[in-house]
């Protein structure tokens, strides 16, 4: 028998531990995942078709082999959960927004209505002065009495327009009495355009006050439907994404029981 040269030597013992190690190294990795539910010690292995991922079965889950279904049922599982609770919390957000949206309505309502009220009920207006003074010689309740007090005010003071106007014409112009005349005219239709302003501006307060009440009356029955949509939607869907929850939750159980 022929001795081997040292460099054909060194290539068999080189081809015999190449061997012997992959041998070895084969044996560790069907060792290490030969069965679902098995310890492994380092997360996201892999060994052939199974991952090293926390126990999902477990509350207080250890590093554990799983099979590519029982990772892929997990992370269904947990998707749908995200979905759950992020839905949850957008869908609660949206409905205390349109809460507090119909809440403030509610309450603008009450002021304008309140408003309303004192404007037609409580309210006293002053319609005349004592001469030369500032204190009221006249008064009015509510709005709808002062409005009437002032057109009886503008019906005497055009009266008396037509009196003075009537004197004039008969005065000699450029008397005494033409002047006077013509003050008393001037007055008098000062007065008339100063109550018509009133007037004026009463109306313009009364429909303002009105078109608030109708106004938020009308926001009101909108958001309510709104709120009351948003609550139904909220119920509908939320059950729909945890039945869906619950399914992919029994799919995990099945699939990461397999095998055990």
């Amino acid at each position: 028998m022929k001795k081997l040269s040292t460099r054909r030597l060194a290539s068999v013992l080189l081809a015999g531990a190449l061997i012997a190690g992959g041998s070895i190294a084969f044996s560790a990795s069907a060792d290490a995942a030969g069965k679902q539910g098995t310890a492994c010690s380092k997360l996201n292995a892999k060994s052939g078709t199974y991952t090293c991922i926390a126990n999902p079965l477990k509350t207080s889950p250890k590093l554990t082999w799983a099979t590519s279904n029982c990772v892929a049922a997990q992370t269904y599982y947990l998707s749908n959960v995200s979905n759950l609770a992020t839905y949850t919390k957008n869908a609660t957000d949206t409905l205390n927004k349109a809460q507090s949206t119909l809440a403030s309505y509610q309450n603008a309502l009450t002021a304008a209505q309140g408003a309303l009220d004192n404007l037609t009920n409580k309210q006293v207006f002053t319609i005349t002065f004592v001469p030369n003074t500032q204190t009221p010689a006249t008064t009015a309740v509510g709005v709808t009495a002062a409005i009437a007090a002032y057109q009886a005010k503008i019906a005497d003071d055009q009266t008396r327009v037509a009196f003075y106007t009537a004197a004039l014409a008969k005065d000699k112009v450029g008397s005494n009495q033409a002047i006077s005349d013509q003050k008393s005219i001037d007055a008098f239709n000062l007065g008339i355009k100063t109550r018509q302003g009133t007037i004026d501006l009463l109306n313009r307060q009364l429909a303002r006050v009105q078109s608030s009440v109708t106004n938020y009356q009308s926001q009101i029955t909108t958001w309510t439907t709104t709120v009351n949509g948003a609550i139904a939607q909220q119920k509908q869907l939320t059950a729909q994404l945890s039945s869906q929850t619950a399914s992919a939750k029994s799919t995990r159980t099945l699939a990461c029981k397999a095998g055990l």
